[in-house]
């Protein structure tokens, strides 16, 4: 029998490959010339992309924060780099979470108790799926608003937002403690929910604005993408200027993409194929899309590369963790 570690070791390299391969396919069909012409057009504007995904990073940092204990010790700056460390780590596998939160959790282990770390990075990862949810749900309204669709994609657009609607009370009503002791043991995925729920009604015990202003926080998130999406294509499409629309469709397309495809490393191809692939329902001309999912990919590695840093520079002796 084959060791995890080698499974998952041949699905990165399966999923780069095919990735590689949909993303020449991808460039190959839309014109290489017209792509560098695009991403040439961003120019020194490309400085601003990376600052505004710095922006959102601290953000999100920023909210993590806001889910630990009152008088915690972790600053913003440790906070920021653990995130860019963990989302280098759940960029470059095929593993999300299951590799950037851990990785998040040891590189503040000497700063923050773990059962703290993980309880607040919990809470966070659930404020941030309700907000992403939140994201799709207008993307998914403005396409609905916007953009000329035959009857059969209208249903399948509405059927989508009410199949978020009950996921989200469903969601909810796990949340709520629904299991009765008297059937016996909890399973193993009922426990960790109990947790937590019991993690959320610590944080909000006492303190119920705290949750409000942490959603806050992951919707300025995603506000600050669609400002970094809309300034993109307005200097892709040099005469031309975007709609605001446009960018919030694109953004909500983009959290899609993250979450269904975060298997493979840096969604290479997937961004390109379905950016281009939509461009056209946008009124725009496909090579704007694939060129917006490059600069985002030069964005991701630029950041990615400053996590990996982090990584590397972290002192690989750890101290003993103080008992709260």
């Amino acid at each position: 029998m084959s060791h995890p570690s080698s499974r998952r070791h041949l699905l990165t390299v399966a999923c780069t490959l095919g990735g590689l391969v949909l993303f020449a396919y991808v460039v190959r069909r839309t014109g290489v010339a017209d792509i560098l012409d695009g991403v040439q057009r961003v120019g020194w504007g490309l400085a601003a992309v990376l600052a505004l995904a710095g922006l959102r990073f601290a953000v999100r940092a920023a909210c993590w924060r806001m889910c630990m204990p009152p008088g915690t010790s972790l600053s913003l700056g440790q906070a920021l780099s653990a995130f860019l460390a963990g989302d280098a780590v759940g960029s470059v596998t095929p593993l999300g979470l299951l590799a950037s939160e851990p990785t998040k959790v040891l590189l503040t282990r000497h700063h923050l108790a773990t059962g703290e770390s993980v309880a607040s990075l919990a809470i966070e990862n659930l404020i941030y799926t309700a907000s992403v949810a939140a994201m799709v749900v207008i993307g998914l309204v403005v396409v609905l608003a916007t953009v000329p669709l035959t009857a059969f994609w209208q249903l399948e657009i509405i059927t989508a937002l009410l199949a978020i609607v009950v996921a989200g009370g469903v969601g909810l009503w796990l949340l709520r403690g629904t299991w009765d002791v008297s059937r016996g043991e909890r399973p193993k995925w009922r426990e960790r929910l109990a947790a937590v729920r019991l993690a959320v009604v610590g944080f909000t015990a006492g303190h119920p604005g705290r949750l409000w202003r942490a959603f806050a926080l992951e919707l300025v998130f995603h506000g600050l993408a669609v400002l970094e999406v809309f300034l993109t294509l307005r200097w892709l499409l040099g005469d031309s200027s975007p709609t605001l629309a446009q960018a919030i469709v694109f953004e909500a397309l983009n959290r899609v993409m993250t979450v269904a495809f975060k298997f493979v490393p840096f969604r290479i191809g997937v961004d390109e194929a379905l950016s281009g692939a939509i461009a056209p329902m946008l009124a725009l001309n496909p090579t704007a899309g694939v060129s917006l999912a490059v600069v985002r990919k030069v964005r991701s590695l630029f950041w990615s590369a400053i996590g990996l840093g982090i990584i590397a520079a972290h002192p690989s002796k750890a101290r003993p963790t103080q008992v709260r």
